[in-house]
């Protein structure tokens, strides 16, 4: 991210809200809590580094300066030793781990590859991210990450940042066509004026040319989570196989420990911690692709509650909905409900849902049917539907083996040619370092690239997912799969399936 050489005054205002005024990890505080989240949400749409955000509304006007600035004379050094022992007496000496849970954290984290930001999404579901946006902006030819591992192997480097350079001259060219032709093809909105035409039309050829680009791009992320959800992902960033990633845990616990004395302290991984992926890698080798099964569907309803039972998803959520109001057992439901005709069903259903809108959430009594899916989707996809917390996923790691998505709009340019000719580059690679330096192949996998996921989903959560993916708004890769996923619902609960998607029917 951009971060320019700042003044002695600039300097000393920041070193009382960040950790670090210059490097790459550093820990936001002291700041009131209502305005961390509009300094984070800039990132996704500009390419400077979120203290020169702070900066700005500490010196435009959005704050008063001295409404923050400490008016004590307590050394901030003084100022930390004794929390630490505070902190060492409560959390060390007793355990109260709710203090840690307690202790909310700001953690800005800038030019980290995308391939570890989304591994990172995924080690816990209880923080909240904002990510620096490739739909949204035009990375430059020097936003890569270059694998520690490849030093000391100066061929692999040079073939390294070869595929690199040809993924961004793709990208660059498929920018230029694909811009030229969106211009041909989309007609102007009544009343928009030149300058917002292009910029639309550019954001659309931004999103689909980075197709082309590996997840070496560097990208950037703020997240906001308590100490002991720090402490979790730290240890499985030291256990991480990259030296990437174990850079960035050295990194964070540096700067954590800096305004956090003592809530970093279990931050080494267990024993257990750095063997098993390593173990269960090697068993699952015994298995092997059928070549009747249907995997070149993109999406397979694997299973759902209710499957191969008396009960179908609509009678476990009648239950549930019946449990909650009549105050009766689960049992006294269970066979009120299995006396009930369907249109006593459809009665409770309609009205658990009746004046719903397009911003409501649905009941809790929705979670108790869940939905699971085999998903075979980009890397470009991917990356949105890690950010969907309340959905538990699991997924294998990036590879070739999948086949890759063209964005139609490259195909109608006529410029398949070019994302191709960037792939097929990329997966000569891979393969060399799949057998040479298999933790780094990764890393020249593409955007285009499609990755096996099981997505597992309540019926609340796929709710909120649908609300938001099956909407014109909705970035076209991730709508087309969100379709997907609701015909199938479709298909065996089509009760359930008439009041999702809300938004897009608004």
């Amino acid at each position: 991210m951009k971060m320019r050489k700042l003044t002695p005054e600039e300097e000393k205002l920041l070193e009382n809200f960040v950790t670090d005024v210059y490097g790459p990890v550093y820990f936001i505080h002291s700041l009131p809590e209502f305005i961390i989240p509009p300094i984070n949400s800039k990132v996704s749409r500009r390419d400077t580094s979120w203290r020169l955000n702070i900066l700005e509304s500490l010196t435009d006007g959005d704050l008063n300066i001295t409404d923050y600035i400490p008016k004590h004379n307590i050394p901030l050094e003084k100022a930390i030793q004794k929390a630490k022992e505070f902190h060492e007496k409560w959390v060390e000496r007793f355990g109260h781990s709710s203090i840690a849970e307690q202790h909310l954290m700001h953690l800005c984290v800038e030019d980290v590859s995308r391939l570890l930001s989304g591994d990172i999404e995924l080690m816990n579901r209880r923080p909240a991210f904002i990510e620096w946006s490739q739909r949204y902006q035009k990375p430059t030819r020097d936003k890569v990450v270059i694998p520690k591992e490849l030093e000391g192997k100066p061929d692999l480097k040079e073939k390294f940042l070869k595929v690199w350079n040809n993924s961004y001259d793709a990208y660059e060219k498929l920018v230029e066509v694909l811009t030229e032709y969106l211009a041909r093809a989309e007609e102007k909105k009544e009343g928009e004026s030149e300058e917002r035409f292009y910029n639309r039309i550019s954001k659309i050829a931004f999103e689909d040319a980075r197709y082309a680009l590996l997840l070496a791009t560097k990208t950037s992320f703020a997240v906001a989570l308590n100490a002991l959800d720090l402490q979790d992902i730290v240890r499985k960033l030291f256990a991480h196989p990259t030296k990437e990633a174990k850079l960035l845990a050295e990194r964070i616990v540096e700067q954590g420990e800096k305004i956090a004395p003592s809530m970093l302290r279990h931050t080494t991984p267990t024993v257990y911690q750095l063997k098993v992926h390593d173990r269960l890698k090697n068993l699952a080798s015994v298995v092997k692709e059928d070549e009747l099964s249907d995997s070149d569907e993109d999406v397979i309803l694997i299973d759902y509650t209710g499957k191969d039972s008396e009960y179908s998803p609509v009678d476990i959520v009648i239950m549930h909905i019946l449990f909650t109001y009549s105050g009766k057992s689960f049992e006294a439901v269970r066979k009120t409900v299995k006396e009930m005709d369907e249109e006593g069903k459809s009665k409770i259903l309609q009205q658990a849902v009746e004046d719903i809108g397009e911003f409501d959430h649905l009941m809790e009594a929705f979670k108790s049917v869940r939905f699971k899916f085999q998903l075979k989707i980009s890397e470009a996809n991917w990356h949105q539907l890690l950010r969907h917390r309340t959905i538990v996923f699991d997924c294998g790691e990036p590879t070739i083996e999948n086949g890759f998505v063209i964005p139609p709009n490259i195909e109608k340019a006529k410029a398949s040619e070019i994302l191709i000719k960037a792939i097929k580059a990329s997966e000569e690679l891979f393969i060399e370092l799949k057998e040479k330096l298999p933790e780094v192949s990764p890393y020249v996998v593409t955007n285009a690239h499609k990755r096996l996921v099981l997505m597992n989903a309540d019926l609340w959560a796929f709710d909120h997912f649908a609300n938001l993916r099956c909407t014109n708004e909705a970035q076209w890769d991730i709508r087309n799969v969100s379709f997907k996923m609701l015909d199938l619902i479709k298909e065996v609960a089509p009760q359930l399936a008439t009041f999702m998607a809300r938004r897009k029917k608004a």
